[in-house]
């Protein structure tokens, strides 16, 4: 997960630097997503996605991993768990964007990779898993607001650094799921970092 995110914060800074001459910038944001999901398979989710827009299609990769815990006891009053699911997903999805003002709104659904680990004996203390992989179908639905014109960049909302640019975070909500083998729907909140519209 550290991977993704570093990979993701480059990118769109290398993105940056290559268009701080143009006068129009591209669409293009990454997200992380926090939630929580529900199905065959449940638990926290967190992830990432990569977008790209253009007109009004939205092109995304998206990396999601759910995992759920089950309390086993405790040790000097600190709960001991161990996870029972893991669920890894990469998706490619297609869909459509729509800008008004300072809010944004899309839906889109693709292919991806479910990679599904689970515990199947936790005898003698010794926990054994399983796991399977599959071919999914994702889909999600997302609100995020942004800023409405350049501004200086805040590092964490708070410190102004630089001149107006359009690079800038965004703030907002997703509903996703896939639906393989294994089923999950969720809801999330999601932080952006990139160009959300042309500015």
């Amino acid at each position: 997960m550290r991977k993704i995110t570093t990979f993701l914060v480059l990118f769109l800074f290398s993105i940056n630097i290559c268009n701080a001459q143009n006068k129009s910038n591209p669409i293009v944001f990454a997200e992380m997503v926090l939630g929580y999901s529900n199905g065959s398979s449940k638990g926290i989710t967190g992830g990432a996605t990569l977008n790209y827009q253009s007109k009004n299609n939205l092109f995304t990769y998206r990396y999601l991993e759910l995992s759920e815990n089950r309390k086993e006891g405790s040790f000097f009053f600190l709960p001991v768990y161990i996870e029972v699911e893991n669920v890894r997903e990469q998706a490619l999805m297609y869909g459509k964007r729509i800008i008004e003002g300072t809010t944004s709104y899309s839906y889109s659904a693709g292919i991806a990779y479910v990679d599904r680990e689970f515990l199947v004996d936790n005898t003698n203390g010794t926990l054994k898993y399983d796991s399977t992989q599959s071919i999914g179908f994702p889909f999600e639905l997302n609100i995020k607001w942004f800023n409405s014109e350049k501004e200086r960049y805040r590092i964490y909302e708070l410190f102004p650094i630089g001149k107006p640019i359009s690079f800038a975070n965004s703030l907002g909500f997703k509903f996703y799921g896939d639906i393989s083998k294994t089923t999950f729907v969720g809801l999330g909140i999601t932080f952006g970092l990139g160009w959300h519209k042309n500015y």
